[in-house]
């Protein structure tokens, strides 16, 4: 299935997300392919070439350019392409990202499977605690959380460490987060709900009977999971894998704030650091984003065939049923505490610590010495760029969600209702910021708008910021569009009513829990976003994200908390607000 297909719904897709089936019109309607392109659909195709296309192909324009952009001398070189490609510096990186993507991929599918499984199958006591704690990440900065994990486990100056040498007297050092193993232990707590989504959906939409059949011919729980369940789940195993590898592949905060004493640095990380450490290589971070963007496609085309192929393991029927919950009595207890550890690992004790380390004079971590004021934390909020970076954030928080869930409806509107070939460009058009990581996708923006007017503004950062999220924004869209039936729009177009009045008097009020939905959604990924913020901003345009980021790089570990925990309490208005204000409901199932 892609993110925007346009056709009938099917009935019990195995992968449990809103699925639909390609329509093959009649010989009689094919000419509808040809028909002349509607205005909206133009302004749709030029509204993506321009947010999209223009920014994925500068960076491989970017890579064949001898310095950086913008300069007088530059000119046509493949000087970074064999840097990157051929000479073989950077074999190491690329390996290690796979290996990293991978292993984050698996495991989260692995334990966001389990987690399906328990909540939708074992009568698990406080399930809809747990099933909100287990979403509960994806509301929450990977940022933060990074840092919080760095204040707690570092190996010299971790408040574990610390405070165990003491207590047992002896200098060794207990955990240490600042390795590749940390790093994709706290990049399995933000994927994990990914996986879960996934898979908890097609759990839920799977016809109960074959596994009654199973337990009716005396097979016990776990030959019935095996035999039954697992293979209609592998379809949703599959997508939930590569999904993640695709979203793993590019990360470039988690590595970053704790990679520091790994034995390689992510590509992600290698771009950052090609466009920012002086002497800054555009072209090598180019060429390095180009490189990523390869094996992201890749992890996108393999994720849509999964899910392309999931109807062969649709199931039919009794759809009105309950799937039978498992008594282990044992196991639903063992599975309470897993989970409760996670929430605990996840979101309660990473915004403790901050709470402790920002409240803390010098960011001290043994308890011995720990004294708490509130005047760092006074000192920080009276800081103009604090103040700057607020306003920015929210600016980011309100407009970028904004104009994305419009653009999305209208990318949505055209594949689905308009259809044809310009209707099939628009969908692929839309889809493509998924194969394109967020650290190279900020440096396409760089090479495209250095020598305008709007660089290193907050304007350039929302841009980025709207291209890259147009495929939730479309999804979210084409999700409910796909539920309303078409004859509503027909009836309004039949009484006069044009095709932009019928969309915003018929459609759009169809469609608001959706789009609220995607704009709850979209404003937290907006606020806490770091990959394409930290190549894009400037000194007067930096988020609270990037704000937070340049204070580790300088070392000021309370300061970043303070920013973090500022950062946090926005968010958390931002999704009251959404909720009660609003009436969003907080779906997060199309993502």
């Amino acid at each position: 299935m892609t993110i925007l297909d346009r056709a009938e719904p099917v009935i019990g897709q195995a992968d449990g997300t809103a699925t639909t089936s390609v329509a093959v019109p009649p010989a009689g309607r094919r000419r509808a392919l040809w028909r002349r392109p509607s205005a909206l659909g133009v302004i749709v195709l030029i509204v993506l070439l321009g947010l999209v296309a223009g920014p994925t192909a500068m960076v491989f324009v970017g890579a064949v350019q001898s310095s950086a952009p913008g300069l007088p001398g530059n000119t046509f070189s493949l000087d970074a392409i064999y840097t990157v490609y051929v000479s073989g510096e950077y074999y190491a990186s690329l390996i290690g990202t796979l290996l990293m993507a991978v292993s984050v991929a698996a495991l989260s599918t692995v334990f966001g499977g389990l987690a399906a499984w328990f909540l939708t199958r074992v009568a698990v006591p406080l399930r809809k605690v747990w099933e909100f704690g287990l979403i509960l990440p994806l509301f929450l900065s990977p940022f933060v959380g990074a840092l919080a994990w760095m204040m707690l486990a570092a190996p010299n100056s971790g408040m574990i460490n610390v405070n165990l040498r003491w207590m047992l007297g002896t200098n060794a050092t207990y955990v240490n987060i600042m390795t590749l193993p940390g790093v994709v232990f706290v990049m399995l707590l933000f994927y994990i709900p990914y996986a879960y989504l996934f898979i908890s959906s097609a759990l839920k939409n799977m016809d109960p009977s074959l596994e009654e059949a199973s337990y009716m011919n005396s097979r016990g729980t776990f030959a019935t999971a095996l035999k039954v369940t697992l293979p209609i789940m592998r379809p949703a195993l599959v997508a939930s894998f590569f999904f993640v590898a695709v979203l793993a592949t590019g990360v470039f905060v988690i590595p970053a704030v704790l990679g520091l004493n790994t034995s390689f640095s992510p590509l992600a990380v290698e771009v950052y650091r090609a466009m920012t450490v002086f002497p800054s290589r555009p072209p090598v971070a180019a060429a390095l984003g180009t490189l990523l963007f390869w094996f992201t496609l890749a992890g996108v085309f393999l994720y849509r065939r999964s899910v392309r192929h999931a109807n062969r393991f649709v199931t039919l029927g009794a759809r009105g049923t309950r799937p039978r919950m498992v008594p282990m009595r044992a196991g639903r207890h063992i599975a309470t505490v897993v989970f409760g550890i996670y929430v605990l690992l996840a979101a309660v004790l990473p915004y403790a610590v901050l709470v402790i380390m920002s409240l803390t004079p010098f960011a001290i971590t043994d308890f011995r010495r720990m004294t708490f004021s509130f005047d760092g934390v006074f000192q920080v909020l009276r800081a103009p760029d604090v103040m700057t970076a607020l306003g920015n954030t929210i600016w980011l928080g309100v407009v970028v969600p904004t104009v994305t869930v419009l653009i999305g409806l209208a990318v949505a509107y055209v594949v689905v209702r308009e259809r044809g070939r310009l209707g099939a460009v628009a969908d692929y058009l839309g889809t493509l910021p998924i194969a394109v990581p967020g650290i190279v996708f900020a440096t396409g923006i760089v090479w495209m708008y250095v020598r305008s007017p709007i660089y290193a503004t907050v304007l350039l950062i929302m841009i980025a910021l709207i291209g890259a999220y147009i495929p939730q924004g479309a999804r979210f869209a084409s999700a409910g569009l796909i539920q309303v039936d078409k004859s509503l729009e027909e009836a309004a177009r039949m009484n006069g009513a044009g095709k932009l009045r019928t969309i915003a008097t018929v459609t759009f009020p169809l469609l608001r829990p959706s789009l609220l939905s995607a704009w709850t959604l979209l404003f937290v990924f907006a606020t806490r976003e770091v990959n394409e913020a930290v190549i894009l901003a400037g000194p007067k345009s930096r988020p609270l994200s990037v704000l937070a980021w340049n204070y580790v790089e300088q070392g000021s570990i309370r300061n970043a908390a303070v920013v973090g925990l500022i950062l946090t309490i926005v968010m958390v208005i931002g999704i009251l607000f959404a909720r009660f204000v609003l009436r969003a409901k907080l779906d997060s199932s199309n993502l």
